[in-house]
């Protein structure tokens, strides 16, 4: 028993002193590498530091290297993998969306899925109820406009609730509306859903444009917000809402301004995804699994910082549709959801946050976020 204990501790400390080596030799090469791109982010920080928050030359080069990436992935990825990145944008702002209001705050929604599903229907309906001819200049803000209403049914009655009530009334929520959609089948098309939803272009290269453009200006938004004293009041609820309504702010409010904020881009995605498919049914936009989809992206790359969620929803989706793909269905979803439990339980700031907690100590400049 003795010399088991003492293989079992030798091990460890092997294990402890092998992280350590490359954990040094990371070191070294980041703080070679940060002087040459600090002049860069000096200049960013300079400009938009006090928006968007301040970073080295490390977290710039990461920031600004998987943008020119993502910039130019028709001209270096195969079609496939362009194809996948195209879905995963759409994804990433529903990731982003509910991690401005469930990650931020602490209240934990299994509802959002409703909220690109209403959307989504929205603009289906509209085309097969009122007028096939129907413009998506009108289409689009209807859409959008109808994910905030639905947004806000959920949220007034809901955001005076605390701990798990608020989760339970959104996950009812999913149930409604998916049992709505039968019965109203006349106008909705019922389980198979409305098809001939006019798409934005069958150009894959034009395609991924569209998706990657709102992508990248929901997540320019969202950090703005999140970086703002919004953004304060919001982690201030998740850690102390009772300080928060000492201090003279009302945390329903700012709860439900979260709601409704989170709601405006989940509708843009539901579009997205609508025009992107060019149907609408109630198995692909609205079930619950959708919406826990979103929370394993954000958990992915990190809760409550935006890009993190942005990073676990490309990550989730290249690995599900693209790396992945030769494997059955089976396989693919428990492979996904072993990493999804390892990161929660070894990793529980993300994959993302803690790669940016790395290049920020490697580059001993910088803020955490």
């Amino acid at each position: 028993m003795s010399s088991e204990t003492d293989r079992s501790t030798g091990s460890t400390r092997a294990l402890g002193d092998t992280w350590r080596s490359v954990d040094d030799g990371l070191r070294t090469v980041g703080s070679r590498i940060n002087p040459v791109f600090q002049p860069l982010a000096d200049g960013y920080n300079r400009l938009f530091g006090a928006y968007f928050g301040e970073m080295n030359g490390l977290q710039f080069l990461l920031i600004f290297g998987s943008l020119l990436g993502l910039l130019t992935a028709p001209f270096w990825g195969t079609f496939s993998l362009v194809q996948t990145m195209t879905i995963a944008c759409i994804w990433a702002v529903f990731a982003m969306s509910w991690d401005i209001q469930s990650g931020y705050t602490g209240y934990i929604s299994f509802g959002h899925s409703v909220l690109s599903g209403a959307a989504a229907y929205a603009t289906a309906m509209l085309v097969y109820n009122v007028d096939p001819e129907m413009s998506m200049a009108v289409t689009i803000p209807l859409s959008i406009l109808a994910a905030l209403v639905v947004g806000l049914l959920i949220a007034l009655p809901t955001l005076r609730l605390s701990g798990p009530y608020f989760s339970l009334i959104t996950f009812v929520a999913v149930l409604i509306f998916y049992r709505l959609i039968r019965p109203f089948s006349e106008y909705t098309g019922g389980e198979t859903g409305i098809q001939g939803v006019e798409v934005f272009t069958y150009d894959p290269l034009v395609r991924y444009y569209y998706m990657l453009i709102p992508m990248l200006v929901v997540a320019v938004a969202l950090t703005f917000v999140a970086r703002s004293n919004i953004g304060l009041v919001l982690m201030a609820i998740r850690e102390n809402e009772s300080a928060v309504n000492a201090a003279g702010l009302d945390a329903t409010k700012f709860k439900l301004w979260s709601f409704v904020l989170s709601s405006i881009p989940m509708g843009i995605g539901g579009v997205l995804l609508v025009h992107y498919y060019g149907s609408v049914d109630p198995t692909t936009f609205v079930v619950v699994d959708n919406s826990i989809e979103m929370i394993a992206m954000a958990v992915l790359g990190g809760m409550s910082s935006i890009l993190g969620p942005l990073g676990g929803a490309f990550l989730f989706v290249v690995l599900e549709d693209f790396l992945l793909e030769g494997l059955p269905a089976s396989a693919r979803w428990t492979i996904l959801w072993v990493i999804i439990l390892l990161v929660l339980v070894f990793a529980r700031d993300g994959l993302f946050r803690k790669l940016w907690h790395k290049l920020d100590s490697y580059g001993h400049r910088g803020e955490n976020r």
